[in-house]
C-alpha cells in the first residue's frame, strides 16, 4: 500500500503538470476522486481489510495525497485559465463582494462522525430512505404487532413500501451482500410520524453503525463508542450504559454523556447485533458475533452547539446558518 501511494501520488502530478485545460483537469478530478470509479476513494475502501499494522497511517497518507492533489489541480487550473484568456482589469471599478457558503450543521457533524470512526476502519456507505417492510421490519426481528410497525408511527407508501424509519434497514441488506469482517456506517434521512417541536420533527437523520467478526464483544462496543465520545465531545468527556432493548440486539444498551450544564442526556443506543438478525442477513451466529449501534445527528448537533430548537435546522434561515 505505501509503494503504491507513493506510486499514484507521483503519477497524479505528473498528469496535473502536464494538463493543459479545464477539460483534462476535469477528467483528472473524476479519475481520481470520483465516489464510484475514483482511484481514491477505491483505496480507503481497501483499508479495513488491511491488517492492523499494514493499516497504521495509511488513512493519513491518502488524506494527505487527496490535499495534495486537490492544490495541484487548483493551482494547474490557474495557470492555464492566465494562459487561455485575456484579462483586462479596471482599476478604477468598484469591487465586488463574494458570498462564500458553507456547510449545514447537520452535514458538518456527520463528516466529523465519519471521521471519528474511520480511525477505527469503518467505512460508509448510503440506503434507499423508500424501502420494502423486509428489510426495515421484518428481518429486524421486529414483529408485526410492534408498536413502530403501526400507521401512525410510520409514513406506509403501500402494504410493502415506506420511508425508513431508521439507517438499521442497512444491516442485514449489507450483511446479505458482504461477507464478514466489516465494520461499516450508514448515515442517512428517516421519516416518522412525530409532530414537530423543540426535539422531534418527521424527518431526521441518523448513523448506524455495524461492525460483524469473529471474536467481537460488548466491551469492544464500549470501547468504540467511548472513542467516539472523546473524540466528538472532547478526551474529559464522561460516559456511561444501562441496559435497554430493542429487537434486533441482544444484549441492547444505552448511551450517556455528561453535560456540564444539563447533566447526564441520552445520545444513541447500541447492542450485539441479535443472532436472527445475523441469520436473516446470512451469516452464521455460531461463528461470528457484531456489534451495531444508531444515533440521531440533529440531537448531536443541539449539545455539540447549543442549539435548543430542533426546528432551525431545517428552516434555512441564513443568519442561523452564517454562523457556521
Amino acid at each position: 500500500m505505501k509503494l503504491d501511494l507513493a506510486k499514484i501520488s507521483k503519477e497524479a502530478l505528473e498528469e496535473v503538470a502536464k494538463a493543459t485545460g479545464e477539460k483534462e483537469l476535469e477528467g483528472l478530478r473524476i479519475k481520481y476522486f470520483s465516489r464510484k470509479k475514483g482511484i481514491l476513494p477505491k483505496i480507503t475502501q481497501e483499508i479495513p481489510k488491511l491488517s492492523v499494522t499494514e493499516r497504521a497511517g495509511v488513512g493519513t497518507k491518502v488524506r494527505q495525497l487527496r490535499s495534495k492533489l486537490q492544490e495541484a489541480l487548483a493551482a494547474r487550473s490557474e495557470i492555464t485559465k492566465a494562459s487561455t484568456e485575456q484579462r483586462v482589469i479596471d482599476i478604477t471599478a468598484p469591487g465586488k463582494k463574494i458570498e462564500a457558503g458553507s456547510l449545514h450543521p447537520l452535514t458538518k457533524v456527520i463528516n466529523e462522525v465519519k471521521e471519528i470512526f474511520h480511525y477505527l476502519g469503518f467505512t460508509t456507505i448510503e440506503g434507499p430512505e423508500v424501502d420494502t417492510d423486509t428489510y426495515n421490519f421484518q428481518k429486524l426481528n421486529m414483529p408485526p404487532n410492534h408498536p413502530a410497525r403501526d400507521a401512525q408511527q410510520t409514513y406506509y407508501i403501500n402494504d410493502e413500501l415506506l420511508l425508513r424509519t431508521h439507517t438499521s434497514n442497512m444491516q442485514v441488506r449489507y450483511l446479505e451482500s458482504h461477507k464478514p469482517p466489516v465494520r461499516v456506517l450508514f448515515p442517512g434521512r428517516c421519516y416518522r410520524r412525530d409532530m414537530p417541536d423543540a426535539t422531534h420533527f418527521p424527518s431526521f437523520y441518523q448513523i448506524e453503525g455495524l461492525a460483524v467478526d469473529e471474536r467481537i464483544s460488548l466491551t469492544d462496543l464500549l470501547g468504540s463508542l467511548d472513542f467516539f465520545v472523546k473524540g466528538f465531545f472532547g478526551p474529559r468527556t464522561k460516559m456511561r450504559s444501562y441496559a435497554h432493548h430493542f429487537p434486533y440486539t441482544e444484549p441492547s444498551i444505552e448511551v450517556e454523556v455528561l453535560h456540564p450544564k444539563k447533566g447526564w442526556l441520552e445520545i444513541l443506543g447500541a447492542g450485539m447485533v441479535h443472532p436472527r438478525v445475523l441469520r436473516n442477513g446470512g451469516v452464521d451466529p455460531a461463528k461470528y458475533q457484531g456489534f451495531a449501534f444508531g444515533m440521531g445527528i440533529e440531537r448531536l448537533v443541539m449539545l455539540k452547539y447549543g442549539i435548543g430548537d430542533i426546528r432551525i435546522l431545517f428552516d434555512n434561515d441564513l443568519r442561523f446558518l452564517n454562523q457556521f
